[in-house]
């Protein structure tokens, strides 16, 4: 043996091997691309569910806000309620006690008494005016 050689594929064998190393070779690819789209949605996922997540957080926030309005606006309907009340009430009463001074009036009037109204007595002071000219001096002539 003068040199080692190695032995030669037959042609069918190596077509074989070439063609099943294609195929793991596209396999494979085919995993890596199901595994690169399988990462891009669990990141879009992932996305989704962090800005899911900040809204809760904000609303929870906004939801204690408004309960804070909605009390102070029910206090402040209860107090309109209140002076509308209020309101109707002393319109009540104001037209009652118009009543009673009108009829207190009546009844004056039919005792006789009345009522008048003078004018103020204007204040008269006495005052002298004099009046001087002095009228240039012509001879007669």
């Amino acid at each position: 043996m003068a040199g080692h050689q190695t032995p030669a594929i037959p042609q069918d064998m190596r077509d074989l091997l070439i063609r099943l190393d294609q195929r793991v070779g596209d396999g494979f690819q085919n995993i890596n691309a199901r595994f690169d789209e399988a990462n891009r949605r669990s990141d879009a996922h992932e996305s989704r569910i962090s800005k899911l997540e900040e809204t809760s957080i904000i609303r929870q926030g906004y939801v204690g806000r408004f309960e804070a309005v909605e009390s102070t606006v029910r206090n402040h309907e209860g107090r309109f309620q209140q002076l509308e009340g209020a309101g109707k009430g002393a319109g009540i009463i104001g037209k009652a006690a118009s009543g009673l001074i009108g009829a207190g009036v009546a009844a004056l009037a039919m005792m006789g008494w009345q009522v008048g109204l003078h004018p103020k007595e204007q204040v008269k002071a006495k005052t002298t005016v004099e009046h001087t000219a002095t009228v240039p001096f012509k001879p007669l002539s």
